[in-house]
């Protein structure tokens, strides 16, 4: 099983394939299994496809502390870019999902020549209190008392998957967390952006999506209509259709942007 140093800790990673390199971002449930069934299809495709477990997912290395800080998406940001440089990965295309989306837009505003497009599925960057705290407890409702939730979460992330649930439910659910806003990040993004909203997403409105899109200088974006916060999941095939224009229509050679 292939690992990747950092400074004090190691990420699991999964690798195939050859031609321009992307990294898939996984959501704050999730780990490199959400991306099996997209992976081999972007393999197929023409890429060097790239996925790692974060820090305290999957194989990764446990968090040093067990809560989640309130710039931990600011931190994933910092791993990311630790990660690329461990692996010597110069400029790559991101295709985040939720926390992933916004990892990769938080990454490509503070380093531009570095990100050459980004997939960004249902990304979130400001609190929605209209969606979020309904939505915590529907979730709870449907999946967490489902034995087949815990089945998957359990092998995805071994010992720690049910940690993994109650440090997002914790954090998301802070009355201190409420104030998070990083919409004006959004104007310091210059590279091509295709954003992807479910219209079933129970977290976060079309509206929230389609703002993010509207406050990008270069950006897309595309509505599955039938689907929820998962679309790579819910629909590999459709989704893997979707992308594979806009990821081949990106320039991965080395940017002039500082």
């Amino acid at each position: 099983m292939p690992f990747v140093n950092l400074k004090d800790y190691r990420l699991y990673y999964e690798e195939q394939g050859q031609g321009p390199p992307l990294i898939l971002l996984h959501n704050a449930t999730g780990s490199t299994q959400d991306w099996r069934k997209v992976f081999p299809l972007l393999v197929a495709g023409g890429f060097r496809v790239i996925t790692y477990d974060r820090r305290g997912f999957g194989r990764s290395a446990p968090l040093a502390q067990p809560d989640w800080p309130l710039d931990y998406l600011h931190r994933s940001r910092d791993e990311l870019l630790a990660f690329m440089d461990a692996l010597q990965l110069e400029r790559i295309a991101l295709v985040g999902n939720s926390d992933g989306a916004t990892i990769a837009l938080l990454t490509a505003a503070s380093a531009p020549a570095r990100v050459a497009g980004i997939v960004a599925e249902s990304p979130h960057m400001w609190y929605d209190k209209n969606t979020l705290p309904s939505a915590f407890e529907a979730f709870k409702q449907r999946m967490e008392q489902t034995p087949r939730f815990w089945k998957a979460m359990t092998r995805a992330h071994g010992d720690q998957a049910a940690e993994v649930v109650r440090r997002w439910r914790k954090r998301w659910l802070d009355p201190d967390f409420f104030s998070w806003n990083e919409s004006d990040t959004l104007a310091r993004v210059s590279c091509p952006v295709l954003v992807i909203h479910g219209g079933q997403d129970i977290f976060f409105p079309i509206s929230h999506s389609r703002m993010i899109w509207r406050s990008l200088r270069n950006a897309r974006f595309k509505v599955f209509d039938k689907v929820g916060h998962t679309p790579h999941l819910e629909i590999a095939n459709d989704y893997t259709q979707a992308i594979l224009p806009f990821l081949k229509s990106l320039t991965f050679s080395p940017s002039t942007l500082t």
